[in-house]
Formats: C-alpha cells, sequence, structure tokens
C-alpha cells in the first residue's frame, strides 16, 4: 500500500484505528469511529462566517481543527472530509444531495457489495454503519427516541428516502436522492453558499451532537438546553443558565473542551441572537423545523 498523506494519517489516529484494506468490516469500523469522535457542530461554521471563510475545509484543515479545536462541523464539512479520507484509504464513493440541503455519501464496489452502501456521519442519525440501501430488508436504524429509515420514495419510484424520526415522528423534512446520483464538492458550492447566508438555520442558533457509545448514549445542546438520550429511550434534559454552564456541559459531558463556545454565543449575541432569552420559535431544534422547509445544513 501506498503511504498515506500525513493529515489522513492523523485522521485514523483521531479515530483511534489503524489502516486496513478496503472491505465492508473496515468501512463499519470507520464510521461507528467517525460518529463518536467528530462532533455534529455548528460552533465552527458561526466562526467561519464571523471570519469570512464561506467554504468546506479541506481534509487538512479539518484534521487540523478537530485536534486544536475539538471541531466537527456539520453535513458539508464532516462528510466531505469523510469521503476524503475513504478514498485515500482506497474505497470508491461520491458525495449526494438528499433533499437539495444535505450531503451525504455512496460508496460503491468492489470491496463493499455489489450494490452502493449509503454512508453519513452528518446527520444526527445513528447510522453505525453502511447500509445496502437498494437491497431487500430493513433498513431502520434506532437509538432510544431517535431512528431513521433509507425506503423507496412514494413520490419518486426510481428514488430513495431518508427519514429521521424522534419520539416515533417524522423530525424533519424527507430527503429523496436518485440511487445513480453522483456528485463532487465544486458541484455543492451555491448549496454551501447558502448555508452561510445570514438567516442559514445554523448561524442562529447553537447546536452540538455526540454520539458516545460507550456510555450507551447521544448527547445533544440546543441552545441553552442540554439533552442526554439512552438506547433504551431514557432522556435527561437540563436548562443551562450561563455561557459557564455551557462551557462545562460541552467540556464534561460531550467531552469537547477544546470546543470554543463562548465564542460562538459571543457571535450570536453580536448579532442579535440570545441563545438564554431567545424566543420559543428560535430554540426549535433540527428535527422539529417546519416539514415544508427545506433543511441546509
Amino acid at each position: 500500500m501506498s503511504t498515506l498523506p500525513n493529515w489522513a494519517s492523523l485522521y485514523l489516529q483521531r479515530l483511534q484505528l489503524d489502516r486496513k484494506s478496503p472491505s465492508l468490516p473496515y468501512l463499519s469500523q470507520l464510521c461507528r469511529a467517525h460518529l463518536q469522535t467528530f462532533p455534529y457542530e455548528n460552533v465552527s461554521k458561526l466562526l467561519f462566517f464571523r471570519d469570512g471563510k464561506h467554504v468546506a475545509p479541506t481534509p487538512e484543515e479539518y484534521v487540523h481543527n478537530a485536534i486544536h479545536h475539538h471541531f466537527g462541523g456539520t453535513c458539508y464539512t464532516n462528510n466531505h472530509s469523510f469521503l476524503a479520507l475513504l478514498r485515500t484509504l482506497g474505497f470508491f464513493g461520491h458525495l449526494i444531495l438528499p433533499g437539495g440541503g444535505h450531503t451525504a455519501i455512496l460508496i460503491d464496489g468492489p470491496n463493499t457489495g455489489e450494490t452502493p452502501v449509503y454512508v453519513d456521519t452528518g446527520a444526527t442519525a445513528p447510522i453505525f454503519e453502511p447500509i445496502h440501501f437498494l437491497e431487500d430488508g430493513n433498513h431502520t436504524r434506532p437509538f432510544g427516541t431517535v431512528s431513521m429509515d433509507l425506503t423507496k420514495s412514494p413520490d419518486h419510484p426510481e428514488h430513495y428516502r431518508f427519514t429521521r424520526y424522534e419520539n416515533g415522528k417524522v423530525a424533519i423534512p424527507p430527503w429523496d436522492f436518485h440511487p445513480n446520483e453522483r456528485k463532487e464538492l465544486s458541484d455543492l458550492s451555491e448549496v454551501i453558499r447558502s448555508s452561510f447566508l445570514p438567516d442559514a438555520f445554523f448561524l442562529n442558533r447553537l447546536h452540538i451532537h455526540r454520539f458516545q457509545l460507550e456510555q450507551d448514549r447521544f448527547v445533544v445542546l440546543k441552545n441553552n438546553t442540554l439533552h442526554i438520550g439512552y438506547s433504551d429511550g431514557t432522556d435527561q434534559i437540563t436548562p443551562l443558565h450561563t455561557v459557564s454552564d455551557i462551557e462545562a456541559a460541552v467540556a464534561d459531558e460531550m467531552q469537547l473542551p477544546l470546543l470554543p463556545v463562548r465564542e460562538a454565543v459571543e457571535i450570536l449575541l453580536e448579532r442579535g441572537i440570545d441563545i438564554f432569552t431567545a424566543p420559543k420559535k428560535e430554540e426549535i431544534p433540527l428535527e422539529n423545523e417546519a416539514l415544508d422547509r427545506p433543511t441546509i445544513c
């Protein structure tokens, strides 16, 4: 095997995995490790917005930011960088754009089966292994009160539909995509640009999500509310009253002490958004957005 670039070696170190030949079991290991290591967060997005960096970071920047700031990202950043790693490791794949505003990954054989597999590290969904969505079987992935499913779209027979559920109810507008869809990051420039418009969803709130499977749970911060959900369906909701409370929760519960949440809160406040006094409407989380509005990561 050829020598890995330094960023890819650091990426694997961050995932605490060794390099192996491409295979479905290895891809599953990578997916599971990624969802636990790199958070879904918009802290980095808020800082990039402030600094005028309205593009997805390169894989080198992604790994550097993870090491020095505990950044992960939203769907574009997490999945674009993960795909770069997978390609470097010998997997064949492309980006797709389910729903026109979300980014995921399709990995093709020859080492993962006869049909493409769906991979997604940017949907705050329990996709701990690749999904052979074109094959018969149950493609639901549950974890406590949260689950997702990949089925044929009832509206477009040749398309497939990603649906996320919370407490048994549809949580976000379902995302349709065609199984032959293949995109590169350059094809998403307009969508990414839209995600940095001033009224974009993740520029007007604080959102951090991390799976912690060793503790059998996920932890979510939405503005000033900390939500811990366990695989048995138990939920723990804690309101946080100060920025120091948020910093402590992110450091202690999420194990992300380097994540600059105070800066993110200050950026929001400069934009007229106080996460402690925001109206109820402003605290509506991603999974409870109006179902007629597309989600832009």
